[in-house]
């Protein structure tokens, strides 16, 4: 593997975090459920829900 793709997976992991906050943050703000949105990303929290 080369640096190029290297730095690219990294650029994609913090890209998949912040679409996921975002995600997390309309999910509050509207009222729907979170732990539907949860499991459909594929994110874990540190507290249970």
């Amino acid at each position: 593997m080369n640096k190029k793709n290297v730095i690219k997976d990294k650029a994609n992991i913090f890209q998949r975090m912040l679409e996921d906050k975002r995600a997390i943050r309309r999910c509050i703000q509207k009222g729907e459920d979170l732990n539907k949105l949860a499991k459909q990303r594929g994110i874990k929290f540190v507290t249970p829900l």
